[in-house]
């Protein structure tokens, strides 16, 4: 009888390093890979960016051996970012992957650039390379932000993603925890990320104060659903753990792939609807709106309550009527049961159309069929009038992604677990959506899990997000409307009937930071002073168009296609 495959669990280690002019030198690197070495076993050793370590393109044997040495001593792979002085001139900040022996198998150069990174001579391919460790994506820095990274290379066949970087010049990290998540969950990899931590208490930013605020001397690793599994917590060191490449859970969801360690959605069909991620950016044109700010609303209802075929949702449309004492611009409700194929399905569409007249307010409703569609997010304008539907996208895909304009701001929609597919709102977001509706009958994972994407949607696309959740006895499960961010900014109330809203102004851009900052506080010894770098940059409007417009759709060829790994998901193995 033959034998059971083995498993495989490589070792691997995310350094974190102290941050400071004392620590900037080769021999603390050597010394602080040397010492995970020394601890535990290691398979794969993983160092942040390194700016003060360099060499030049072709010179590496020379200008690297000691760090090809420690790999060979220990019998490690090693991952070290560094600055790669090139042939022709220029620089790259350069990963480069070494192998048991010291000899260079994997070398990616940083692909994405945000504005305090233009000069680099940038990368121009996104390649993974096959190691006994596990098939391995790199990336550097700024990479970070742009999610397309992680989904070339993982449909490249990456199992374990790989991001180094350093400290920017104003930290700021309240986004990091859900992007971290959805760049694993997105791609079911492991990501190793390392970085750096402060010698002094972890503290964070304070712009107006002149406070670029300490590192976040948090590396982990996150395995594939997400969650982190070592962590140095604030602290330097080194974060390490086998990683358990080949383990899944029992699937009782079959025939739907479901046998990771938490509950989430494939997406099957086609990806031709993802066409747009490749196409060279344009921004996107716009109506002249009549007006820019909005409130935006959303209703939420236990599931009894939930609008089914030939039936009348009462406390449905009571809870519409109840809405316009808020005044809002737009009115959000959750994902239903329903299909506009019966004359009393028929007739509640025309009560909610009489309500959005009444109300002077855009209604959407999701879950709302036909014969076509099983679910499809309805739009009802001012007038009453139905103006667009979105379909479910994951159930079964369709070739085009569309936008509606309202009279406000340009607004997108996915539904229910197409939130588990990054790509849509993406796509939403290069088509001009400043705003994405989420109708949603989920709760799986749970409450935490979800909110964490919504989160992680919203900040990596630089726009609102609005979702409409059922009630439920998971006490995290809530509506939410979430800021470009990343920040929950309103939440339904625990198993209660009800409305929440905010006001949004579409011209108030999310800012970033580039250049250099006209008044810079003198760093001091001791006390907040001894934080400050003399060298904060300035706080700027307009990070989205920022990061759209240094996109590399050249790379990401890929994206639309449906490949070997994807397949691997569409159905239980």
């Amino acid at each position: 009888m033959a034998e059971a495959p083995r498993e495989r669990v490589p070792v691997v280690s995310a350094l974190c390093l102290l941050e400071g002019d004392a620590f900037r030198t080769r021999d603390y690197v050597l010394r602080e890979i040397r010492a995970a070495c020394s601890e535990r076993r290691q398979d794969l050793v993983v160092t942040p960016f390194l700016p003060f370590v360099q060499f030049r393109e072709g010179a590496e044997s020379e200008e690297l051996a000691d760090l090809i040495q420690v790999a060979r001593e220990h019998r490690t792979y090693l991952a070290v970012a560094l600055v790669e002085q090139r042939k022709e001139g220029g620089r790259s900040h350069t990963a480069l992957l070494l192998d048991r022996q010291g000899r260079i198998v994997g070398r990616y150069r940083q692909t994405h650039a945000f504005p305090d990174d233009d000069g680099l001579v940038l990368g121009d391919d996104l390649p993974v390379f096959q190691t006994e460790v596990g098939a391995i994506g790199l990336s550097v820095g700024s990479d970070f932000y742009f999610p397309e990274v992680y989904w070339v290379e993982r449909m490249k066949g990456a199992e374990i993603l790989v991001w180094q970087h350093a400290p920017e010049r104003l930290r700021q990290h309240f986004e990091w925890t859900p992007l971290l998540k959805a760049r694993a969950l997105d791609n079911l990899a492991h990501l190793v990320a390392a970085g750096y931590a402060d010698p002094r208490a972890y503290i964070t930013n304070s712009y107006s104060g002149g406070m670029p605020g300490a590192p976040w001397g948090r590396s982990m690793i996150l395995n594939r659903i997400g969650c982190p599994i070592a962590d140095t917590g604030y602290d330097d060191g080194a974060a390490t753990v086998g990683l358990r490449l080949d383990k899944r859970k029992q699937n009782v969801h079959q025939p739907h792939y479901r046998a990771e360690n938490t509950f989430f959605v494939v997406s099957l069909g086609e990806r031709t609807a993802f066409q747009p991620l490749t196409e060279a950016h344009r921004p996107a044109p716009r109506p002249a709106y009549r007006k820019r700010t909005a409130r935006i609303a959303v209703g939420y209802l236990p599931r009894e309550h939930m609008w089914h075929d030939g039936a009348v949702p009462e406390r449905m449309l009571a809870l519409i009527d109840e809405a316009a004492a808020l005044q809002p611009d737009l009115l959000l409700l959750s994902e239903m049961g329903a299909h506009i194929t019966d004359e009393t399905t028929r007739r509640v569409a025309g009560l909610v159309s009489e309500r959005a007249r009444r109300m002077n307010a855009y209604i959407v409703i999701g879950g709302v069929g036909d014969e076509r569609f099983d679910s499809i997010a309805r739009v009802w304008d001012r007038d009453g009038r139905e103006v667009f539907q979105a379909p479910l996208f994951w159930t079964r895909g369709f070739p085009e992604l569309q936008v509606f304009d309202t009279d406000f701001a340009r607004i997108g929609i996915h539904s229910c677990g197409d939130l588990y597919t990054g790509e849509i709102d993406r796509v939403l977001t290069v088509k001009g959506a400043e705003l994405i509706l989420d109708p949603s009958r989920m709760w799986g994972a749970d409450g935490e899990n979800n909110e964490l994407l919504l989160r992680a949607r919203a900040a990596e696309n630089g726009c609102w997000v609005a979702c409409a959740h059922w009630n439920s006895s998971d006490t995290g499960l809530r509506s939410v409307i979430v800021d470009p961010y990343g920040g929950v900014v309103a939440a339904s109330r625990f198993q209660q009937i009800g409305l929440i809203a905010t006001e949004v102004d579409f011209d108030d851009a999310k800012v970033y930071y580039a250049g250099r900052k006209a008044d810079q506080p003198k760093p001091g010894g001791s006390g907040m002073a001894s934080y400050f770098t003399g060298d904060l940059p300035e706080q700027k409007r307009g990070w989205r168009e920022m990061v759209l417009s240094r996109r590399r759709p050249e790379l990401y060829g890929i994206l639309p296609a449906v490949n070997e790994v994807i397949l691997k998901y569409r159905s239980a193995k």
